[in-house]
C-alpha cells in the first residue's frame, strides 16, 4: 500500500491533532463535579483509600465502599490524587490520561496489525467519535481503564508475548470481575487458533496453562477476601445475578453495541468495504487477520453474556467498543485507494461529529451521554442557590442529588447541607428537588395532591433542576 507509506507523516500529524482536539473537547469536564456512580460509589472509596493509604489488599477500606470489587484501579486512582491533590481537575485528569493512552494504543496496535497508517488513524478516529467513550473519558470510573487493559491483552496474545499477556490479563482480573470473561474467551481463541493456524498441541496446551495460572492468580483476591471478610463476592451483587431478564438484557446489549449512538452505520460500512475490497481490489485477509476478527467477536459475545446475567449498565459494555472499532479499521483498510481513504475519513469525522452533537443535545442524562455536563452545570447552579439561601425547613432530595448535597467527596459541597431528607413520603418535608435523571411518580402525585409551587429553577440548555415548596 504505497499511498499509506507516502502519507504516513500526514496521518501522524492528523492523529496528533485528534489527541489535541480530544483534550480540548474534554477540558470543560475537568472542572465539573462527579456524576452518578462517580459521586456515590467510586470517589468516596478512592478518597478514603487515599487518606488511609493506597492498597490492593481486601479490607484496606470498608467493603461497602468498594462493594467487593478488586482494588487495583482504586489503588492507582487514590495514589494519583494523594500525590497530585484532591481538586476536581486533578481527579478528572487521571481518567483523561488513561483515555488518551487508549487512543494512542488504538493507533499503535492497528498500525502493527495492518502496516497501514490510514487504518491506524481511522481506528483511533472511530473510537474518538463514540459518545460513550467521550462521556466516560473523564469519569473516575473503571471502564476506560479496563478497555485499555483488554486492548493490550489482545495485542500481546497475538504477538505471542505470553509474559506481557499474562501481566495485562492479571491486571484486568485484579481490577473488576467482568474481565473474567476473558478467561474462556482466550481459551476458545487458542482452540480456534489451533485449527485455523495449525498451531501445535504443545502451543495450545501451553497457552491454556498460562491462562489457567493467571486465572488462579487473579482469583487470589477473592480467596483472600473470603478469608478476611467471610465471602468471595459482595453479597448484594450476588443477589443481582439472575436469568429472569436474560433475553431482554441480551437484546439490549446487542442494540447498545451495534446500533446505539449511530454505531450501526460504521459496522455496515465496514462490511461493505470488506466486500468491495475482496471483489474489486482482490484484497485477501490472512488467516492471522481473520483470527483477530473472530477473536474480537468471541470477546464481544462473552461480554454480552456476562452483562446479560448481571446488574445491567450500558457503560459496562465499553470494553468491547475499542476492539470493535479496531476490527472496523481492519475491514475499512481492505480498500487500497487514496481518494477512498480521504473520503472515508471525512465521512467518519462528519458523521461522528453529528453523533456527538446528538449526544450533547440528548434529553436523557446518563453516564453514556454527553448531555450529562449540562445537567451537572444545572446541579451546580442549584447547589450554589441552596448554599446562599439555606432553607430552614426540611428539603427532600432524590438519592443521587442527596449524595451530592450531603457528601463532600461528590465534589459539590465542602460540607453537607443541613435539613436534608431522603424520604419523599416524609410529611415534614417542605421543599422538594426534582431532577430529570431521577424522576419519581410519587412526586407527580404529591404535586397534584398537596400542591407544590416552583420557587427556583436552575437551567443549562435542555437540563433543569427544580426546587418546589409546599403552598
Amino acid at each position: 500500500m504505497k499511498y499509506q507509506d507516502k502519507d504516513s507523516t500526514l496521518y501522524c500529524s492528523l492523529f496528533l491533532l485528534l489527541i489535541a482536539a480530544f483534550v480540548l473537547f474534554k477540558r470543560e469536564a475537568l472542572t465539573l463535579p462527579f456524576f452518578w456512580d462517580e459521586a456515590w460509589v467510586y470517589m468516596p472509596a478512592i478518597r478514603t483509600m487515599a487518606e488511609q493509604g493506597p492498597s490492593i489488599i481486601p479490607g484496606s477500606i470498608a467493603a461497602d465502599l468498594h462493594t467487593g470489587h478488586p482494588l487495583l484501579f482504586y489503588f492507582l486512582a487514590s495514589t494519583w490524587i494523594k500525590f497530585w491533590g484532591y481538586s476536581l481537575p486533578v481527579a478528572h485528569s487521571f481518567p483523561l490520561l488513561i483515555s488518551a493512552c487508549l487512543l494512542i494504543s488504538m493507533y499503535y496496535i492497528a498500525l502493527q496489525w495492518t502496516s497501514s497508517h490510514f487504518a491506524a488513524f481511522l481506528s483511533a478516529l472511530l473510537l474518538a467519535v463514540q459518545p460513550i467513550f467521550l462521556t466516560q473519558s473523564t469519569y473516575m470510573l473503571i471502564e476506560v481503564w479496563l478497555s485499555l487493559l483488554v486492548l493490550w491483552t489482545f495485542y500481546f496474545y497475538f504477538e505471542k508475548n505470553l509474559i506481557c499477556f499474562a501481566i495485562t490479563l492479571l491486571m484486568a482480573l485484579w481490577s473488576k470481575e467482568s474481565p473474567y470473561c476473558l478467561i474462556p474467551c482466550f481459551m476458545l481463541v487458542a482452540i480456534v487458533e489451533f485449527f485455523l493456524m495449525k498451531t501445535t498441541r504443545k502451543e495450545l496446551f501451553g497457552k491454556i496453562a498460562v491462562i489457567g495460572i493467571v486465572f488462579l492468580l487473579g482469583f487470589s483476591f477473592f480467596i483472600l477476601q473470603k478469608i478476611l471478610a467471610g465471602w468471595f463476592f459482595f453479597p448484594a451483587h450476588i443477589n443481582l445475578i439472575t436469568l429472569s431478564a436474560f433475553t431482554y438484557k441480551f437484546h439490549l446489549a446487542l442494540n447498545i453495541l451495534f446500533h446505539h449512538q449511530g454505531r450501526s452505520v460504521f459496522f455496515i460500512g465496514a462490511l461493505i468495504a470488506c466486500a468491495a475490497g475482496h471483489i474489486v481490489f482482490k484484497h485477501r485477509f490472512s488467516s492471522a487477520q481473520w483470527l483477530k476478527l473472530i477473536s474480537i467477536l468471541i470477546f464481544t459475545f462473552g461480554g454480552i453474556l456476562f452483562a446479560s446475567i448481571n446488574f445491567f449498565s450500558a457503560r459496562y459494555l465499553l470494553g468491547a467498543i475499542p476492539l470493535l472499532m479496531l476490527g472496523c479499521g481492519l475491514l475499512y483498510g481492505s480498500i487500497n485507494s487514496r481518494y477512498y481513504a480521504f473520503a472515508l475519513l471525512a465521512g467518519a469525522a462528519i458523521y461522528g461529529g453529528f453523533n456527538i452533537y446528538q449526544s450533547c443535545e440528548n434529553k436523557i442524562f446518563s453516564d453514556v451521554e454527553l448531555s450529562y455536563t449540562r445537567l451537572l452545570k444545572a446541579q451546580v447552579q442549584m447547589v450554589d442557590h441552596l448554599e446562599k439561601n439555606p432553607p430552614k425547613e426540611k428539603i427532600y432530595a432524590p438519592f443521587l442529588m442527596h449524595v451530592n448535597l450531603n457528601n463532600p467527596y461528590a465534589g459539590f459541597v465542602k460540607q453537607g447541607i443541613s435539613n436534608l431528607s431522603s424520604d419523599i413520603g416524609d410529611s415534614s418535608n417542605v421543599y422538594y428537588l426534582a431532577l430529570p435523571n431521577e424522576h419519581e411518580p410519587v412526586f407527580d402525585r404529591l404535586q397534584k395532591d398537596i400542591g407544590l409551587q416552583l420557587v427556583y429553577r436552575a437551567e443549562n440548555k435542555q437540563a433543569r433542576v427544580d426546587l418546589y415548596k409546599k403552598k
